[in-house]
């Protein structure tokens, strides 16, 4: 078989993955807090007949790299609602363990606990989930980050937001998750929310639509080339004198 065709599968491999993260992208372009993701390849070599054959260059996938510009703001006018900073992320628990968000839509429950637009308990600056007195009532977010309520001087509690040193290290979960993945998070110093807004994805619809196109041909060119080289060994194995056809 020729080396040639494992570089090409390789390839086909590839455009897989983009495949998928362009439609998982797709998917997301009216989600807030949403970040794209797309797959960065590196150049690889195989041993495609063994130690002792050539050794055939060819693209793995080396990691999905979430895309850090920031959403389109889209003003809401609720009290609780909050665009972070463009590398700032909020802190919520899940049951996999802490993990962050851009979208920053909090509401509170009849408990008093602070959740965010998909059910996650907010953490606070002390690291624990945030809980506010009993009967709280018309809780306001600050552009610090602070809970506050009329009848209260003090705040009620303070948002945990963090930032990265090493944001490439990010690890998407989901449409509005990430994991630290080996990053190491740190609190906020002085972050400046817009209050009365929230980020939207910074996925688009025409450009995911765009990449979707591109990798599809692409995925077709590199299966026309594996058939191609299928049927070149074919035509080779039977033209060979007693060779079982």
């Amino acid at each position: 078989m020729s080396d040639g065709i494992y570089a090409a599968l390789s390839g086909a491999l590839g455009q897989s993955t983009m495949l998928e993260s362009t439609a998982n992208n797709l998917a997301n372009a009216s989600t807030d807090g949403y970040r794209r993701v797309q797959p960065v390849f590196q150049q690889a070599l195989s041993a495609a007949g063994g130690a002792d054959s050539r050794r055939t260059p060819g693209v793995t996938v080396a990691r999905l790299e979430i895309d850090q510009s920031a959403g389109a703001l889209r003003p809401t006018g609720r009290a609780l609602d909050a665009a972070l900073p463009d590398d700032t992320w909020l802190a919520v628990s899940t049951p996999r363990g802490e993990r962050y968000t851009r979208a920053a839509s909090l509401m509170i429950d009849p408990t008093g606990a602070v959740r965010n637009a998909q059910g996650h308990a907010v953490m606070g600056e002390n690291g624990r989930p945030m809980m506010l007195p009993a009967g709280a009532l018309d809780v306001s977010l600050t552009a610090s980050g602070e809970l506050r309520t009329p009848s209260a001087q003090e705040p009620v509690g303070r948002l945990r937001l963090v930032r990265f040193a090493q944001p490439g290290r990010l690890v998407q979960e989901g449409a509005t998750l990430v994991a630290a993945g080996g990053a190491q998070p740190t609190l906020a110093v002085n972050p400046s929310l817009a209050i009365g807004s929230l980020e939207g994805s910074n996925a688009t619809t025409v450009t995911s639509m765009t990449e979707m196109v591109t990798a599809t041909r692409t995925f077709e060119a590199f299966q026309r080339v594996i058939d191609a080289f299928r049927e070149a060994d074919r035509r080779v194995v039977s033209s060979v004198p007693g060779t079982p056809g």
